[in-house]
């Protein structure tokens, strides 16, 4: 991401790496000790929990601050438990997307279909998604065991918990829309909306906001007041990362260009292409979407079209709004100043990415 990293996520980040790395070394040696032909799972969870930016552990920890919890080091359980939810839905949307690159590396599945021998039955193809789907769900079992260990009151910690097992029926609420949506071949503006939120937005920031407020004793009322926040926020956020999907260089998204095109996912800039578009262009437009791997001049021309229909420029003011919502919302939070200034400088921070 671009620009300053504010201090909101930055002071948590050291510790947070310590944990979710020390979590991913003990979840491997569990497997291990199963039987040693697990050793390359353990390995892959290992790498997959790394390089992550700590955006959503890091929000638990300053919203359980900001509430008055006490030191951050308490929550570091559900904290870890975030990022493992989190782990768990990158190495499935890439089996799901067969996207065989994550972060500039090589996926989890693409991984392990090179470790396919050529004398095993099955294709290296189907050996590879069918451990990534087992190894992500690994990551989400393994989730609630550290959720559980935090230093909190337990009645905050049993309403923090039903918030959190909200936040992966919505996970998973969301993707499904979105593959049904791929597989329909069309949707809506507001279809697209809602998968934003359910898919990615709303767990990225209105859930772990909500969890370390729950976490710190705060009441339902000051809760939902964080979702009011962390709701246009979030599908900001995403929104954001739908840009860049499209436009976004490859060095930086660690993704092929037009990847999302490609994979043919039914983002609100696609919606809102699909809406502008007469009809000749709009099927030549369908005709490209989720074909595979784009060439240049078809990327270049699908972008073209995008860019002339005024569907980037839509998004991109959707976006503004969202973010001025959010602003607005802050500025009626029960919090000191200095705590809804530092929300505010994050607010920012997470759309400041720019294709």
């Amino acid at each position: 991401m671009e620009g300053h990293v504010p201090s909101a996520v930055l002071r948590h980040v050291p510790a947070l790496e310590t944990a979710v790395a020390e979590a991913s070394r003990a979840l491997a040696a569990t497997l291990v000790a199963l039987d040693a032909d697990l050793s390359p799972a353990g390995e892959a969870l290992i790498d997959a929990g790394t390089a992550g930016k700590r955006l959503r552990p890091a929000l638990v920890c300053w919203a359980f601050e900001a509430h008055g919890g006490g030191a951050a080091a308490q929550v570091l359980g559900p904290a870890v438990a975030i990022e493992l939810v989190h782990t768990c839905a990158l190495i499935h949307d890439d089996v799901i997307d067969n996207s065989d690159t994550r972060r500039g590396r090589p996926s989890v599945h693409a991984s392990f279909a090179t470790l396919h021998d050529a004398s095993w039955t099955g294709t290296a193809a189907d050996y590879g998604r069918s451990v990534a789907i087992l190894l992500g769900d690994v990551a989400l079992v393994a989730a609630d065991g550290h959720f559980f260990t935090a230093d909190v009151d337990a009645v905050a910690l049993g309403r923090a918990h039903v918030a959190f097992t909200r936040l992966r029926v919505e996970v998973m609420a969301g993707q499904f829309l979105d593959v049904d949506a791929a597989a329909r071949g069309g949707t809506g503006r507001e279809r697209a909306l809602t998968i934003a939120t359910l898919k990615s937005g709303r767990y990225s920031v209105s859930r772990p906001l909500e969890l370390g407020a729950l976490l710190a004793g705060a009441d339902d009322a000051t809760a939902a007041a964080l979702v009011t926040v962390g709701d246009p926020l979030g599908v900001a956020f995403q929104l954001g990362d739908d840009l860049l999907g499209v436009f976004g260089d490859p060095e930086e998204t660690g993704k092929p260009a037009a990847s999302d095109l490609a994979e043919g996912k039914r983002t609100l800039l696609v919606a809102e292409t699909l809406a502008r578009l007469d009809a000749p262009d709009a099927e030549d437009f369908e005709r490209h979407l989720g074909a595979g791997a784009l060439d240049a001049t078809s990327a270049a021309r699908m972008r073209g079209l995008i860019e002339r229909c005024g569907a980037r420029a839509s998004v991109e003011a959707q976006v503004r709004d969202l973010v001025e919502a959010a602003h607005a919302a802050i500025a009626r939070l029960p919090l000191p100043a200095a705590r809804r200034a530092e929300l505010s400088e994050l607010a920012d921070w997470l759309v400041a990415r720019r294709a």
